[in-house]
């Protein structure tokens, strides 16, 4: 399964945001940038999150290369969230 959740144009760049998978290997989150530069990573085994995920990486306008950083932090909130 692969499903475009969004896209914007921004300084001259294409970018389309994409949620991929299924339940067996978890829901992924892909970046493209003008059909030149993708990043993608696995994000949840819950299609609705990584869908949340995708939008919020496109209203935030993050570029494929800043990706797995952005990702990282986010899973760090949520770690910090829950512990305190």
């Amino acid at each position: 399964m692969r499903k475009c959740v969004g896209n914007i144009e921004l300084n001259g760049n294409s970018l389309k945001y994409y949620v991929y998978g299924s339940c067996n290997t978890g829901f992924g989150v892909e970046i493209m940038a003008t059909r030149v530069e993708k990043a993608d990573r696995i994000v949840s085994h819950d299609l609705e999150e990584a869908i949340c995920v995708a939008q919020k990486l496109q209203r935030g306008s993050v570029f494929p290369i800043s990706l797995d950083e952005i990702i990282e932090d986010m899973e760090f909130e949520q770690y910090e969230n829950k512990v305190d």
